[in-house]
């Protein structure tokens, strides 16, 4: 079944077309990266999705229903790019993780939050604050994950092992994860599919075309950031 399928989506910004006539699926258990340039239109994608922006064309529907406020908040996890919390905030994790609910504990230990439950959010490193805030679009256990650059400010080494547990989710929980992304170099090594976007939907395959579809999305001249072990 689809987990996400998207027909014939278009938006634009006060005339100014960002998104014309794209259509996908993605099946329940995917792990897509979505890919393009800046300003191609993959944040508004996300908040299309999240229900954040009303489609002004065409149709999403999320497990074979068209999309509504009740299915977005029960089936979809989003990870925002940034969170940004002023210094003196005093709120420990718990404090913030029981904010989304009871807390689930067997959670906070997959995502390796235990050690550091009771430290205050803003003394937590930026690897350390992704797994908070990626614990809290989890405690609804949702079917769906949604990530707008996660990676953005955290070192390498803590961005593989960001990327490790998200194939790890996506491997044994089965949670379908759209990831939108400019680290290319990491798709072939965690996900399944790329969705290439500049404001149309340029390819989808495997993540293991990854090279020849960056090369149509971007051009001959595209850049790719590789990991190097």
């Amino acid at each position: 079944m689809a987990a996400i399928k998207v027909k014939d989506l278009s938006f634009a910004y006060n005339g100014f077309p960002v998104l014309g006539d794209i259509s996908f699926s993605i099946k329940e258990g995917d792990f897509v990266a979505v890919i393009g340039p800046n300003g191609s239109g993959k944040t508004t994608l996300a908040k299309l999705l999240l229900g954040m922006l009303p489609p002004q064309k065409g149709s999403i529907q999320l497990f074979g229903n068209p999309i509504s406020h009740e299915q977005v908040s029960k089936w979809i996890g989003y990870v925002p790019q940034k969170i940004t919390i002023d210094k003196l905030f005093p709120a420990t994790v718990d404090e913030i993780l029981a904010l989304n609910g009871p807390l689930d504990h067997r959670l906070h230990e997959r995502l390796g939050i235990e050690s550091f439950h009771d430290k205050r959010f803003t003394e937590l490193s930026g690897g350390q604050q992704q797994r908070v805030v990626i614990a809290l679009a989890l405690q609804a256990n949702p079917k769906i994950l949604i990530l707008d650059e996660p990676s953005v400010g955290i070192d390498l080494k803590t961005q593989r092992e960001f990327y490790a547990l998200l194939k790890q989710l996506n491997d044994k929980e089965n949670v379908t994860i759209m990831l939108i992304t400019h680290d290319v170099g990491m798709i072939p090594s965690y996900c399944k599919s790329v969705l290439c976007i500049n404001h149309q939907v340029c390819c989808y395959g495997p993540a293991s075309e990854t090279p020849e579809l960056v090369k149509k999305t971007y051009g001959q001249l595209a850049v790719m950031h590789h990991h190097h072990e």
